[in-house]
């Protein structure tokens, strides 16, 4: 396997061997080693020494069923910290049967101007990006494949990428060719933006599927998968609603953010709630895919408008709640309009939604006003004083107008999942060296008692999810089936003879890199302890506080080399 070095102030690259001792190493783990070696903590994000990480699992190009996931890391311009954005789509694939594990982007052009870098078989070319700069991610991705190619896959990023705004996403091509899958916590297509780079091309035409060492050994593996799915009962779910169907479980529980993090439930609600929206399937065509090729749970859901024509491709829980009920929208086909926008534009829908509800709540326009917030969503494309306010994000938004009340941990907005009822999540918002981020940790136990043991098992475990390559929504109802299925599909692959605890081990490894890059980055001292009002504004309907005692969130990482996961 190689990595691939793009210097954007040169336009070359160049191929160098994967150490040996990362061969089981991919995804969040690799880019933090690589981040670690090669960028200095204190580097500004945005700056030339940065780097920005693609990085892929290790069974990714097998087609292994849903570890098709790519991370994408640098330091990011929000948290000031090291980041990795989780992302699905087609890219690993692609890139794992070019024999890719990652890419690393260095440098910036000094004519300033921006480029697409085309990879393939045949190494990378570079063309000016000049007449693609303003397009949003839809029609640059029609633009491209009418230059490229109809089957390539495309990594690239909206205006507010372009301009180095801190919501900004990396959009990824699914399956079917949309840009609908965004690496978007941290601001890491600002970096990418920074890099000069509008567009990665990656044509994998005339390559085949990785082959494994053993094959006998990786159909084995494979074979009894399906069956262990089904030990999870989230993934019935998910293949039905997506993650929309959590929306009516988690607002009675007054987890999901509602009008600006208060609790009040919009009127409406119901309109979000999954299995509303695919209950009258004939009437608009809703259906629920795969965002990659493999994918047994498919749970991406298609929304169509009235006339059958598709509106959004990827309407998942986080942007219904923070795009939907925290700004007290509940018109599904508003939501899903703000999902297709915010995706052409290249943002976080979480950061984004955060710090509308932190404006409407300011004065800025009335919850629930639907165009009002189109408006504002058609500010940031063209780049007012309001839109760059609301594309810096919520800590940016909050300081502008003069609000103390900040739903924000670690400088990142708080995702949809309220601190307040699920206890362990809220610590992962405080510990994890991402900021405030669910993937990182998401586990809902409401008592404050035992919450930090919760969450560093879940951060482990998740680390190890983020570094295979796994997406979430496809693991067994318990972690040692998971891990041992890892384990086995590795072993087969490379002709190797890991354990289960050498795979957990990748995930403790990926957190220390990170804790020791967050050492000396502005991550560590800048932002405080968090929001006072999660632990001073009571959450109905049941009337919860987050009272974990910060002294032994403080201690979380002493446990990291013993606490065991399986």
């Amino acid at each position: 396997m190689k990595i691939l070095r793009i210097d954007m102030s040169t336009l070359t690259s160049s191929l160098e061997d994967l150490p040996e001792e990362w061969t089981i190493i991919g995804g969040r783990a690799l880019s933090a080693k690589i981040l670690n070696k090669e960028v200095s903590p204190d580097t500004d994000p945005l700056g030339s020494d940065a780097r920005l990480v693609c990085a892929i699992g290790p069974l990714a190009g097998t087609m292994a069923p849903s570890f098709g996931r790519m991370s994408v890391g640098g330091k990011s311009p929000l948290t000031m910290g090291i980041k990795e954005a989780n992302v699905g789509g087609s890219a690993a694939q692609r890139l794992d049967k070019l024999g890719i594990r990652a890419v690393i982007v260095q440098g910036a052009p000094s004519d300033g101007k921006m480029y697409i870098a085309k990879i393939s078989d045949t190494g990378v070319t570079f063309d000016d990006a000049t007449d693609y700069c303003g397009m949003g991610n839809f029609p640059l991705v029609e633009a491209l494949k009418e230059q490229y190619g109809k089957k390539v896959g495309v990594v690239s990023i909206g205006v507010v990428g372009e301009r180095m705004q801190k919501s900004a996403s990396v959009a990824v091509t699914d399956k079917d060719g949309l840009p609908s899958r965004h690496a978007a916590r941290g601001g890491l297509g600002a970096v990418m933006g920074a890099k000069g780079l509008k567009a990665m091309v990656l044509d994998d035409s005339g390559v085949s599927v990785v082959q494994p060492a053993h094959k006998e050994a990786y159909r084995a593996a494979v074979k009894p998968w399906p069956d262990s799915l089904k030990t999870n009962p989230n993934n019935t779910m998910f293949s039905a609603t997506g993650t929309s169907g959590v929306v009516g479980v988690l607002s009675g529980m007054g987890s999901t953010p509602m009008l600006n993090y208060s609790g009040k439930v919009p009127e409406g609600i119901e309109n979000l709630f999954g299995e509303n929206i695919i209950a009258d399937p004939d009437k608009r065509g809703h259906k629920m895919d795969a965002c990659m090729q493999g994918c047994m749970v498919k749970c991406s859901m298609y929304i169509n408008n009235a006339d059958g024509s598709q509106l959004t491709s990827a309407f998942e829980y986080e942007t219904i709640a923070l795009m939907g009920t925290n700004i007290g929208v509940t018109d599904l086909d508003a939501v899903a309009e703000f999902d297709h926008m915010c995706d052409n534009l290249g943002v976080d829908t979480i950061e984004i939604g955060s710090a509308l509800g932190v404006a409407a709540s300011a004065g800025k326009f009335a919850m629930g006003d639907a165009e009002a917030v189109k408006a504002i969503l058609k500010e940031i494309e063209d780049g007012t004083e309001l839109g760059t306010m609301i594309a810096n994000g919520v800590v940016n938004t909050a300081l502008e107008l003069g609000v103390a009340r900040v739903p924000a941990v670690g400088g990142q907005a708080i995702p949809a999942h309220d601190p307040r009822v699920g206890k362990p999540t809220g610590v992962t918002y405080h510990t994890s060296p991402m900021g405030a981020d669910h993937t990182a940790g998401l586990m809902y136990e409401m008592k404050d008692e035992g919450a930090v043991q919760h969450s560093l098992k879940m951060q482990i475990i998740e680390a190890v999810h983020d570094s295979v390559g796994l997406c979430q929504f496809a693991i067994a109802g318990e972690n040692p089936m998971t891990v041992e299925f890892c384990k086995d599909l590795i072993n087969a692959c490379y002709d190797l003879n890991i354990t289960e605890d050498d795979v957990v081990n990748v995930g403790r490894d990926c957190l220390r890199d990170e804790l020791e890059f967050n050492k000396g980055a502005e991550f560590s001292t800048m932002h405080g302890d968090g929001p006072d009002f999660i632990r001073t504004e009571v959450l109905p309907p049941m009337g919860m506080v987050f009272g974990v005692d910060k002294a032994d969130m403080d201690k979380i990482w002493d446990n990291l080399d013993t606490i065991s996961v399986l």
